[in-house]
């Protein structure tokens, strides 16, 4: 069995966030995701959703979205951004 030290629960935004943390802390976590891709459910929604709230409240630590901060992300830029920030990590 292999040993690691932290382990974060999903690769939406929730699992990326804690990941973000873990890994500011010196740890190297594991990322658990249940479908074959991060950015959580997202991927299976509506292509016409977007965020209630601006993009200024809505990034993932470390990762800002680009563009105008009070814009509302639409249901691609958030598969995006959630996309970049599991490569990231």
């Amino acid at each position: 069995m292999e040993h690691v030290e932290a382990v974060a629960i999903g690769g939406g935004q929730p699992g990326l966030a804690t990941a973000h943390a873990l890994v500011r802390a010196g740890l190297k976590p594991v990322v658990l995701e249940a479908s074959d891709r991060a950015a959580g459910s997202w991927p299976h929604y509506y292509d016409s959703l977007a965020l209630f709230s601006p993009a200024r409240f809505s990034a993932l630590p470390g990762m800002p979205f680009g563009g105008d901060r009070d814009r509302y992300p639409h249901w691609d830029e958030v598969v995006a951004h959630l996309t970049a920030s599991a490569d990231r990590l």
